[in-house]
């Protein structure tokens, strides 16, 4: 008898911490829920046909009108396109390789997931 109104003494205000603990756990990840971050859709199907020191990138768009301009990335350089394009051809490259990444961008210049390939312009397909 003794022991069990020990354990009840002990286990009861165990049993109501417990549960009153837990009561704002959704505090830790609130903040993000109110700010999700809708990303440009990506463009798809890069392809890349090298030359002698350059390339031409062709890429199919997204559907819908959130994507404003394209963006470029190749190394140490870019080329933002203030419109929808397919394709764009770069000259003036560098025997190396490079990494080059697509992207859309709307119109808060927020990036989409890339799309990316590795080019080697050195004449040779």
């Amino acid at each position: 008898m003794m022991t069990r109104m020990i354990r009840i003494l002990i286990l009861g205000p165990l049993l109501l911490v417990l549960l009153f603990s837990c009561d704002k756990m959704e505090d830790n990840y609130e903040q993000y829920l109110e700010k999700e971050k809708i990303y440009p859709p990506k463009v798809t199907n890069l392809v890349a046909i090298e030359g002698l020191r350059e390339v031409s990138l062709t890429w199919d768009n997204p559907s819908g009108d959130l994507a404003k301009k394209i963006l470029v990335d190749y190394g140490d350089d870019s080329l933002l396109i203030e419109t929808m394009v397919d394709s764009v051809h770069i000259g003036d490259l560098e025997i190396k390789g490079y990494n080059v990444s697509v992207y859309t961008l709307d119109e808060y210049n927020n990036r989409s997931v890339p799309e990316s390939t590795t080019i080697f312009p050195n004449g040779e397909n």
